[in-house]
């Protein structure tokens, strides 16, 4: 009994060696880049992965020349396939080259509880000009590693699943953020073939809570129509950004939420570029599936000429009084909802006996105005002929059209002219009889050989203030004229300088708003001001979209300028404590607020005293 006892026990720990050593050999150490070519100044992600383990600490790479290398922090993974269950380990290093050239990243060796590890190797190459952005797996890799898929993510909603060709249909894309530091937020961007580009508008920014946590939102409107039938997948809705994450592993019992426990205690503000780095993160929202469908043929009318929506029209006309040849202006405004780019000016049923101009065509939001003018050729003309508008009602699925008119008129035939004549005798009017011999003379004043003295006789009007005024002032509305138009032909034709008046003006209009959000001590709102105040300074000056201005664009462009790297700083800086504050969940003092007001009102003082 004891032997075979014994042979069980040697059997179990062989078994339990060839185990060991599977268990051993399933354990690999592999090196990766998310790039493999990147340009001076760029950041990109260095990963050490060890399979089979969740236990290895983060290895010392060292100092590699020409390389700057930081540790970002851990990532764990575990899956389970077929019951077979895996364990890895990740660990991420932000690399930024600080020169031109190829680099060798590996083979790494590390030794752990008496195992040696051997990893492969990746090459590098750091070259002058900029790559292209960070494919769309860097954001989600930073938020899979840093546990934050359920902290900031993107949402895309459609008002109108199904809708007619040329029919408006409301898109709704959302960034939700919760207790992170973002920045650098562009203008959503999405897939739209066989739709209508449409920009969006200025984002709505509030707070929603979801699931119990209470996000920021920031809620971006526009509307789009399709321009042809059929099934179509809109989307996904992407916004670039950039996440501010610790620039270390070990981030205490606020890790959650990126911040240090006592955000006063270390100098926040001071020392929080050298605590946290910059991420790029492309989010993605679902696509959202839009059927459009053609505008029925069934009942359409010959006036019919695209428009799609719920109108109103009116139409009137003055003076209803003339004569001919005078003109007679048409308003005619179209209100109501839908697609106003289809909207086209309303039929007028006949215009014999008028004379017709091209309309003039103005559009606002939920209108469009025509303005014709038209001129009678005749008296016979009595009215002004009648309009027709024909539109297709989504909603109630007809096609409807509305009549104004047509407009009485009195039309008075004009002024007859006297014809020319030639003045000479006229047959049956007698001459007037010669004069006589002794009245010649009578009328005739001989020349003075001298003039004799001269005298003023009567009031100099020349040497009053009034005839001076009535000379001077031509000229000086002439000349006034003459620079009120260079300065506008300047301001069309010379961008630096139209840039530079359009930055200065929203200049003042910004610090003069902050000056009165400092009494209010609001850090939301005054950081948004400051946020669009420098948005729309740098916007003009550098020639840009102010819409489109952050960070990362601003910077780039003042470089490419040759701007001093020191402002550049300053600049950036500033976008980040506008973007701390209006998101990151930090109390902001008065002193602060201060500070980065003169901080905006250094940095324009430095670009108005310098040309760009």
């Amino acid at each position: 009994m004891r032997r075979y006892v014994k042979i069980l026990i040697l059997v179990i720990i062989a078994l339990g060696a060839i185990a060991g050593g599977a268990l051993a050999a399933e354990k690999k150490f592999e090196v990766s880049l998310d790039r493999n070519r990147v340009a001076i100044g760029e950041k990109i992600q260095l990963g050490l992965a060890f399979y089979g383990t969740q236990s290895m600490p983060a290895p010392d790479l060292g100092n590699i020349d020409g390389l700057d290398i930081k540790y970002a922090g851990p990532s764990t993974m575990m899956t389970v396939i077929n019951g077979q269950v895996s364990s890895s380990i990740t660990h991420m290093y932000i690399i930024q080259p600080l020169k031109i050239g190829k680099f060798q990243l590996g083979p790494f060796t590390f030794k752990y509880k008496g195992d040696d590890y051997a990893s492969n190797m990746v090459f590098l190459e750091a070259v002058d000009e900029r790559v292209a952005p960070m494919s769309q797996a860097t954001g989600p890799n930073i938020i899979q590693q840093m546990n934050m898929g359920d902290r900031i993510y993107l949402t895309l909603f459609v008002d109108k699943p199904a809708a007619y060709v040329n029919e408006l249909i409301p898109v709704t894309v959302k960034l939700y953020v919760n207790r992170l530091n973002v920045s650098d937020i562009q203008l959503p961007s999405f897939d739209q073939e066989g739709f209508s580009k449409v920009e969006f508008k200025e984002p709505k920014q509030y707070r929603e809570r979801v699931g119990g946590m209470l996000f920021e939102v920031l809620e971006f409107k526009t509307s789009i129509f399709g321009t042809k039938p059929g099934d179509y997948r809109l989307g996904p809705a992407k916004i670039k950004c950039s996440v501010m994450v610790p620039r270390t592993a070990s981030r205490g019992p606020m890790a959650d939420d990126f911040f240090p426990s006592d955000p006063y205690g270390g100098s926040m503000f001071d020392d929080f570029f050298t605590r946290f780095e910059r991420y790029p993160l492309e989010l993605k929202s679902q696509e959202a599936q839009i059927v459009v469908s053609p505008i029925p043929a069934e009942g359409r009318p010959s006036s019919f000429m695209g428009a799609v929506g719920d109108y109103q029209f009116i139409f009137t006309a003055s003076p209803t009084k003339v004569k001919v040849g005078d003109p007679i202006t048409l308003h005619m405004d179209i209100n109501g909802t839908g697609n106003f780019n289809t909207v086209i000016i309303p039929r007028l049923d006949a215009t014999t006996g008028f004379k017709t101009y091209e309309p003039q065509v103005k559009t606002e939001e939920n209108r469009k105005s025509f303005t014709q003018v038209l001129i009678p050729e005749t008296e016979t003309v009595t009215q002004v002929p009648k309009a027709t508008f024909t539109y297709f009602d989504p909603n109630a699925r007809e096609y409807k059209s509305i009549t104004q008119g047509p407009i009485p008129l009195q039309v008075d035939k004009g002024k007859d002219e006297a014809p020319s004549q030639v003045i000479g005798p006229t047959p049956g009017i007698q001459a007037p009889a010669p004069a006589k011999e002794a009245d010649l003379g009578r009328d005739i004043i001989y020349i003075k050989e001298s003039p004799g003295i001269w005298f003023t006789r009567g009031k100099v009007y020349y040497k009053t203030t009034t005839f001076l005024a009535a000379i001077l002032l031509p000229l000086i509305l002439f000349a006034a004229h003459y620079i009120f138009r260079r300065r506008q032909t300047r301001l069309k034709s010379d961008t630096a300088y139209s840039g530079r008046i359009m930055a200065f003006r929203s200049s003042r209009a910004g610090l003069k708003a902050l000056s009165g959000q400092l009494k209010s001590a609001d850090p939301k709102v005054f950081y948004k001001t400051l946020f669009n105040t420098l948005q729309n300074y740098l916007g003009h000056r550098l020639h840009i979209p102010p819409a489109g201005v952050t960070a990362d664009t601003a910077a780039s462009g003042l470089i490419a300028r040759e701007v001093d790297p020191a402002m550049v700083s300053k600049v950036k800086k500033l976008f980040t404590a506008c973007d701390t504050a209006r998101f990151a969940f930090l109390q902001v003092g008065d002193m602060k607020m201060r500070d980065d007001k003169k901080e905006l009102e250094d940095i324009i003082k430095y670009f108005e005293r310098k040309k760009i």
